[in-house]
Protein backbone atom coordinates (compact mmCIF):
# COMPACT_ATOMS: atom_id res chain seq x y z
CA UNK A 1 0.00 0.00 0.00
CA UNK A 2 1.49 3.33 -0.97
CA UNK A 3 0.66 6.22 1.34
CA UNK A 4 0.37 9.96 1.79
CA UNK A 5 0.01 11.74 4.85
CA UNK A 6 -0.35 15.40 5.51
CA UNK A 7 -0.27 17.24 9.12
CA UNK A 8 -2.22 20.84 8.10
CA UNK A 9 -1.76 23.73 10.37
CA UNK A 10 -4.07 26.23 8.90
CA UNK A 11 -3.82 29.91 8.01
CA UNK A 12 -7.64 30.49 8.38
CA UNK A 13 -9.21 27.77 11.14
CA UNK A 14 -12.70 28.51 9.52
CA UNK A 15 -11.38 26.56 6.55
CA UNK A 16 -10.53 23.44 8.49
CA UNK A 17 -14.31 21.88 7.65
CA UNK A 18 -14.40 22.89 3.71
CA UNK A 19 -10.97 21.67 3.69
CA UNK A 20 -11.72 18.86 5.13
CA UNK A 21 -14.55 18.30 2.52
CA UNK A 22 -12.30 19.01 -0.11
CA UNK A 23 -10.13 16.42 0.62
CA UNK A 24 -12.67 13.80 0.44
CA UNK A 25 -13.75 14.72 -2.88
CA UNK A 26 -10.35 14.99 -4.19
CA UNK A 27 -9.66 11.11 -2.87
CA UNK A 28 -12.90 9.52 -4.17
CA UNK A 29 -11.76 11.24 -7.50
CA UNK A 30 -8.25 9.57 -7.37
CA UNK A 31 -10.09 6.23 -6.07
CA UNK A 32 -7.95 6.61 -2.75
CA UNK A 33 -8.18 2.75 -1.17
CA UNK A 34 -8.41 3.74 2.35
CA UNK A 35 -9.27 7.86 3.22
CA UNK A 36 -9.09 9.62 6.95
CA UNK A 37 -9.61 13.36 7.09
CA UNK A 38 -10.67 14.48 10.69
CA UNK A 39 -9.18 17.13 12.73
CA UNK A 40 -6.70 16.64 15.31
CA UNK A 41 -7.48 15.83 18.88
CA UNK A 42 -6.23 18.63 21.98
CA UNK A 43 -2.45 17.14 22.77
CA UNK A 44 -1.17 16.71 19.36
CA UNK A 45 2.58 18.24 19.25
CA UNK A 46 3.03 19.87 16.25
CA UNK A 47 0.09 17.77 14.78
CA UNK A 48 -1.62 20.69 12.92
CA UNK A 49 -5.29 21.25 12.68
CA UNK A 50 -6.24 18.81 10.67
CA UNK A 51 -4.81 15.37 9.70
CA UNK A 52 -5.27 13.82 6.20
CA UNK A 53 -4.13 10.13 5.11
CA UNK A 54 -4.83 8.09 2.17
CA UNK A 55 -3.66 5.13 0.63
CA UNK A 56 -3.73 3.51 -2.95
CA UNK A 57 -2.36 0.59 -4.46
CA UNK A 58 0.36 1.98 -6.86
CA UNK A 59 2.91 4.76 -6.12
CA UNK A 60 1.84 6.33 -9.60
CA UNK A 61 -1.66 6.72 -8.37
CA UNK A 62 -0.03 8.27 -4.76
CA UNK A 63 2.23 10.93 -6.48
CA UNK A 64 -1.23 11.84 -8.85
CA UNK A 65 -2.87 12.73 -6.15
CA UNK A 66 0.00 14.28 -4.11
CA UNK A 67 0.78 16.35 -7.02
CA UNK A 68 -3.55 17.28 -6.76
CA UNK A 69 -3.44 17.93 -3.69
CA UNK A 70 -0.64 20.17 -3.10
CA UNK A 71 -2.69 23.44 -4.73
CA UNK A 72 -5.07 22.76 -1.94
CA UNK A 73 -2.99 23.21 0.78
CA UNK A 74 -0.94 25.98 -0.42
CA UNK A 75 -1.07 29.01 2.19
CA UNK A 76 -1.05 26.71 5.22
CA UNK A 77 1.89 24.72 7.26
CA UNK A 78 2.64 21.61 6.69
CA UNK A 79 4.09 18.10 7.56
CA UNK A 80 3.97 15.38 5.87
CA UNK A 81 5.68 12.14 4.38
CA UNK A 82 4.70 9.97 1.05
CA UNK A 83 5.73 6.45 1.98
CA UNK A 84 4.87 2.87 1.16
CA UNK A 85 3.68 0.99 4.14
CA UNK A 86 6.06 -1.69 5.89
CA UNK A 87 4.73 -4.66 6.99
CA UNK A 88 2.76 -4.03 10.35
CA UNK A 89 0.66 -5.71 12.88
CA UNK A 90 -2.91 -6.17 14.29
CA UNK A 91 -4.38 -6.95 17.65
CA UNK A 92 -8.03 -5.87 16.58
CA UNK A 93 -8.32 -5.20 12.80
CA UNK A 94 -11.70 -4.19 13.34
CA UNK A 95 -11.43 -1.61 15.90
CA UNK A 96 -14.24 1.03 15.66
CA UNK A 97 -14.39 4.42 16.65
CA UNK A 98 -10.96 4.95 17.74
CA UNK A 99 -8.06 6.67 17.76
CA UNK A 100 -5.44 6.69 15.35
CA UNK A 101 -1.71 8.31 15.76
CA UNK A 102 0.71 8.99 13.59
CA UNK A 103 4.70 10.03 14.51
CA UNK A 104 6.50 11.69 12.31
CA UNK A 105 10.11 11.66 12.96
CA UNK A 106 13.97 12.36 11.21
CA UNK A 107 16.94 10.00 11.85
CA UNK A 108 19.78 11.94 12.37
CA UNK A 109 22.05 11.84 8.53
CA UNK A 110 25.07 9.26 8.91
CA UNK A 111 23.79 7.24 11.38
CA UNK A 112 25.01 3.47 10.73
CA UNK A 113 22.26 1.23 9.32
CA UNK A 114 22.82 -1.34 11.98
CA UNK A 115 21.81 0.90 14.89
CA UNK A 116 19.14 2.54 12.89
CA UNK A 117 17.69 -1.41 12.34
CA UNK A 118 18.03 -1.47 16.31
CA UNK A 119 16.06 1.46 16.49
CA UNK A 120 13.24 0.25 14.34
CA UNK A 121 13.44 -3.52 15.61
CA UNK A 122 12.84 -1.96 19.53
CA UNK A 123 10.05 0.24 18.48
CA UNK A 124 8.10 -2.36 16.47
CA UNK A 125 8.47 -4.73 19.76
CA UNK A 126 6.37 -1.75 21.51
CA UNK A 127 2.94 -3.33 20.62
CA UNK A 128 4.46 -6.15 22.56
CA UNK A 129 4.65 -5.06 25.64
CA UNK A 130 2.14 -2.36 25.39
CA UNK A 131 -1.78 -3.89 24.57
CA UNK A 132 -3.29 -0.67 24.11
CA UNK A 133 -1.28 -0.64 21.06
CA UNK A 134 -4.50 -2.35 18.64
CA UNK A 135 -2.69 -2.01 15.23
CA UNK A 136 0.72 -0.20 13.93
CA UNK A 137 2.88 0.01 11.43
CA UNK A 138 6.53 1.50 11.40
CA UNK A 139 7.47 2.77 7.69
CA UNK A 140 10.72 4.61 6.22
CA UNK A 141 9.60 7.70 3.66
CA UNK A 142 9.92 7.79 0.42
CA UNK A 143 9.53 11.87 0.46
CA UNK A 144 8.99 14.45 2.87
CA UNK A 145 7.91 18.04 3.74
CA UNK A 146 7.65 20.31 6.37
CA UNK A 147 10.17 21.54 9.21
CA UNK A 148 12.51 18.60 9.01
CA UNK A 149 13.88 15.99 6.09
CA UNK A 150 11.32 12.59 8.31
CA UNK A 151 12.71 9.49 7.48
CA UNK A 152 10.12 7.25 9.50
CA UNK A 153 5.96 7.10 10.34
CA UNK A 154 4.79 5.61 13.31
CA UNK A 155 1.20 4.82 13.11
CA UNK A 156 -0.83 3.31 15.56
CA UNK A 157 -4.42 2.70 16.23
CA UNK A 158 -5.74 2.47 19.64
CA UNK A 159 -9.22 2.09 21.46
CA UNK A 160 -9.25 5.32 22.89
CA UNK A 161 -7.58 8.47 23.29
CA UNK A 162 -6.76 7.10 26.83
CA UNK A 163 -5.11 3.83 25.98
CA UNK A 164 -1.96 6.52 23.97
CA UNK A 165 -1.97 9.19 26.15
CA UNK A 166 -1.97 6.66 29.80
CA UNK A 167 -0.47 3.01 28.88
CA UNK A 168 1.47 3.98 25.96
CA UNK A 169 3.20 7.11 27.23
CA UNK A 170 3.86 5.55 30.60
CA UNK A 171 5.01 2.15 29.82
CA UNK A 172 8.24 1.65 31.15
CA UNK A 173 8.75 -0.12 27.96
CA UNK A 174 8.76 3.44 26.29
CA UNK A 175 10.32 5.90 28.90
CA UNK A 176 13.27 3.25 29.45
CA UNK A 177 13.93 1.28 26.40
CA UNK A 178 12.63 3.36 23.35
CA UNK A 179 12.95 6.77 25.06
CA UNK A 180 16.90 6.55 24.60
CA UNK A 181 16.49 6.89 21.07
CA UNK A 182 15.18 10.40 21.40
CA UNK A 183 16.99 11.58 24.92
CA UNK A 184 18.78 14.67 23.93
CA UNK A 185 21.24 13.57 27.17
CA UNK A 186 21.52 10.21 26.42
CA UNK A 187 24.68 8.96 24.65
CA UNK A 188 22.41 6.31 22.15
CA UNK A 189 20.31 9.51 20.57
CA UNK A 190 19.81 9.04 16.89
CA UNK A 191 16.17 10.94 16.39
CA UNK A 192 16.01 14.95 15.76
CA UNK A 193 14.63 16.36 18.87
CA UNK A 194 11.60 18.45 16.27
CA UNK A 195 8.71 15.62 16.11
CA UNK A 196 5.27 15.92 15.03
CA UNK A 197 2.88 13.91 17.26
CA UNK A 198 -0.57 13.86 15.60
CA UNK A 199 -3.76 12.15 16.57
CA UNK A 200 -7.32 12.22 16.01
CA UNK A 201 -10.45 9.99 15.84
CA UNK A 202 -11.02 7.02 13.73
CA UNK A 203 -13.88 5.13 12.56
CA UNK A 204 -12.66 2.54 11.24
CA UNK A 205 -9.16 1.06 10.51
CA UNK A 206 -6.75 2.19 8.29
CA UNK A 207 -3.56 0.13 8.71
Amino acid sequence: MFKLTRLVTLADPARLTPLADELRALAQTHEACRTLVAPTLPGSHFGGDLLAHFAFDSMEQRDAFGAALAPLLAGNAVDGADYQGAPGGKHHPDIANGVYRVLLLSVDDGRDPETVAEFEAETRMMPHYIPAIRNWQLSRTDAAIGERRWTHVWEQEYAGVEGLLGPYMLHPYHWARVDRWFDPECPERIVDARLCHSFCALEASIL
